[in-house]
């Protein structure tokens, strides 16, 4: 876990700077105690975590050959899209500097099976 932040923004700007990315999502700031530093959920097959301060990541396993060929591979996946904040709700809601113009933005990820906290 990480003490809160927000991604290439000094400290005297932080909380300014937050709630413009909440304003953007159009969400209320949440206090300190509900901030998310990362979450992973599933999007079309792929499991994705989403860690502030770093780019989108991810993981899908498919399925190749027939019979006793059979066999699972994992394929990572990988956004250059830096995650600035991630905010609580269904859904919550990810806020990136989209860079690669793939993702939505904001980005909402449905009902998460992992939530991490920023630390206090």
């Amino acid at each position: 876990m990480s003490t809160f932040f927000v991604p290439g923004v000094d400290a005297e700007n932080q909380e300014r700077v937050y709630e413009e990315l909440a304003a953007l999502a159009n969400v209320a700031t949440p206090v300190r105690k509900d901030r998310v530093y990362s979450i992973t959920w599933r999007h079309d097959g792929v499991e994705w975590t989403a860690t502030v301060g770093e780019q989108l990541r991810g993981s899908q396993t498919i399925t190749k050959g027939r019979g006793r060929l059979q066999r699972m591979i994992t394929i990572p996946r990988s956004s250059s899209d830096t995650v600035l904040a991630i905010f609580r709700g269904l859904p919550f809601v990810i806020v990136h500097d989209n860079q690669t113009r793939t993702w939505n933005l904001p980005i909402y990820a449905g009902n998460p099976s992992r939530i991490v906290p920023f630390s206090d």
